[in-house]
């Protein structure tokens, strides 16, 4: 009988010495080190066919002898979850490069709810101020003072004194006449609009509304009923309780104002849009990326043609959004009315939105949508075979498809992701880069870039396009109060979207556009019931006023001076000096000085 190798217990009754069992051994270590590919690795290098069910019944896990019955014999102490582990399964897909074809998925038909466009009578020429009270009519200037004056009178029966008359319809328009002038002219503080007898002073505040007047209408400006808001506050702690409550009325307006009168084009994009305040609340994230950091976040639809906001909502914190789902995929699809939109549309946005859940569900709803996505999200690939590397060359193209869902790398300076339902991976697409010789000059090269990021970079800054104009002439400043923050955002978006519709109209009637300036500008005068041409001309003042006194001349006292009621004069008050006067303008009305040594009358005509 052969020795038996010592302490090794077999389980088949063939017999082999010491040396036989250790030369096998020695063959199966050789073989394990050889292969130091992964599964995928050795399928992609092999080329077999992933398909296929691998299956290691038929092979040894450790070594196998060759008998000719081809019975197996294992080590006893090989354990059976080891063994189990080292049973091949099914390969993920690998990454495929730009030479590998790629079809385009079936996309739905284009079907909007109505006619892509500015929804006006065509017929008829919209002013500015027209196009503003689409958005700001009647009603909702009316609710407004309404508010407005109840917000007054509560804070009076506070015991907060100070003067107060009820606001109206006309005087609230001249108030956001002056809104829209500041953001036009920005100045160091609000008083400076109606400091006077300075090289800065600017005449156009002053004579549409008086310095305490506006600050009064600002302090007590209010869009909701006061006393619903104290029911509202009372649900402070429960579900019932809306924090974006005192918004509510205005808001509603907005936002069905902004869908009846514009029907969004083809492509869409949805981004995140930051109102600056300092207020500590909850409502108040950090966006590093923003130049507007700290602030209310605005989840905004806009069209990707002209920037145009179709729908918004205020983010309120992620408790308000309780479907089970992640907060950007309710973002979205809150976003996307599709009674009002249709279907069809093409749907852009950033990594923080795109994921393969919200992008399978759009396509049920006939949704297309591109997106770059963050590595990591669930649903996104894993695999690493053929994948692009930190070495890999600049114009280097990668894409995995399941089934209708996309997923393209490309290499620029670095690396770019792109999950889309709508496009091929690539479609021979090139791009003009800068790359330096080695004698130390720049050449421009022609490298490859896929469809996706192609189509991604053409359309995804309309919300950009959007903030843009409205920084130009933001109505924001500093308010007591978060939500006033917000109803000047509101102002905000009314102005830009006139002045696009005010664009898209012209573009039918074949007219000249005005420009965004020249727009805000005979906005501004039309609120304020002047023309804008003469708003900053004295012409007033230059006309043949004369002194008359103050107390009217009794004809039974002849040779009465009637200087008993005396007022102070108005050019020395703007001087910060408070003379009286018994003399005043018989036209302006205003009490001045008319004396050899205070010329105020004159100097007030200038």
């Amino acid at each position: 009988m052969a020795e038996r190798a010592p302490g090794a217990e077999m389980e088949c009754s063939i017999d082999y010495t010491i040396e036989e069992v250790l030369k096998l051994m020695e063959c199966d270590e050789d073989s394990e080190a050889d292969s130091f590919l992964t599964d995928e690795e050795e399928f992609y290098e092999t080329g077999e066919d992933p398909s296929e069910d691998w299956d290691d019944d038929d092979e040894s896990s450790t070594f196998s002898i060759p008998t000719p019955e081809r019975k197996k014999c294992r080590m006893s102490s090989q354990s059976p979850a080891k063994s189990q582990s080292m049973r091949r399964t099914r390969p993920s897909q690998h990454w495929k490069t730009e030479n590998d074809p790629d079809m385009a998925p079936a996309l739905p038909r284009f079907a909007p709810a109505r006619l892509p466009g500015a929804h006006l009578d065509t017929s008829k020429t919209y002013s500015p101020l027209d196009l503003f009270q689409l958005f700001f009519n009647e009603n909702v200037i009316q609710e407004l003072c309404s508010n407005t004056n109840k917000q007054a009178a509560k804070r009076i029966e506070q015991g907060i004194q100070f003067k107060w008359t009820d606001v109206t319809p006309t005087e609230f328009l001249k108030y956001l006449a002056l809104v829209i002038f500041m953001g036009l002219l920005k100045l160091g503080s609000m008083k400076d609009y109606w400091r006077q007898n300075n090289i800065f002073s600017v005449p156009f505040p002053c004579r549409v509304m008086s310095r305490d007047r506006w600050l009064f209408i600002s302090s007590n400006l209010h869009m909701s009923d006061p006393a619903e808001d104290v029911v509202n506050d009372s649900k402070k702690g429960t579900s019932d309780y809306d924090p974006l409550f005192c918004l509510k009325p205005l808001m509603t307006e907005i936002k069905a104002a902004c869908k009846s009168f514009y029907q969004p084009k083809k492509n869409l994009v949805i981004d995140e849009r930051m109102v600056a305040t300092k207020a500590k609340m909850g409502m108040r994230p950090y966006i590093k990326h923003k130049s507007t950091k700290w602030g209310f976040k605005l989840f905004v639809l806009a069209d990707s043609s002209n920037g145009y906001t179709s729908n918004f909502t205020v983010y309120t914190g992620k408790a308000n959004f309780s479907t089970g789902s992640e907060l950007t995929y309710d973002a979205v699809v809150g976003l996307l009315d599709k009674p009002f939109l249709g279907s069809g549309y093409h749907v852009y946005c950033d990594n923080f939105y795109t994921s393969p859940q919200l992008f399978t569900h759009l396509s049920s709803l006939k949704f297309g949508a591109c997106g770059t996505y963050r590595e990591g999200r669930k649903g996104t690939p894993k695999s690493t075979v053929n994948a692009l590397s930190k070495k890999s060359k600049r114009g280097s193209i990668r894409w995995i498809r399941d089934g209708d869902l996309l997923f393209v790398k490309w290499m620029d300076t670095r690396e770019v992701a792109v999950c889309s339902t709508i496009h091929q991976a690539f479609t021979s697409d090139t791009v003009t880069r800068r790359r330096k010789t080695r004698g130390g000059t720049w050449e421009k090269v022609r490298i490859p870039i896929p469809t996706p990021i192609v189509e991604y970079n053409k359309h995804m800054g309309g919300v950009d396009w959007s903030d843009q104009l409205i920084q130009y002439t933001a109505a924001h400043h500093k308010m007591m109060r978060w939500y006033k923050n917000l109803l000047l955002h509101f102002v905000d978006i009314a102005a830009c979207n006139s002045f696009i519709l005010h664009k898209e109209m012209c573009a039918v009637q074949n007219t000249t556009p005005l420009t965004h300036r020249v727009f805000m500008e005979e906005l501004c005068a039309q609120l304020a019931g002047v023309t804008a041409g003469v708003t900053t001309a004295p012409a007033d003042r230059a006309t043949r006023h004369t002194p008359v006194p103050i107390a009217p001349l009794d004809p039974s006292k002849p040779g009465h001076r009637p200087a008993g009621v005396r007022k102070y004069c108005e050019q020395c008050k703007a001087s910060k000096v408070y003379n009286k006067t018994p003399w005043m303008c018989g036209a302006c009305k205003a009490p001045l000085c008319n004396f050899l040594e205070r010329p105020c009358f004159d100097q007030w005509h200038v």
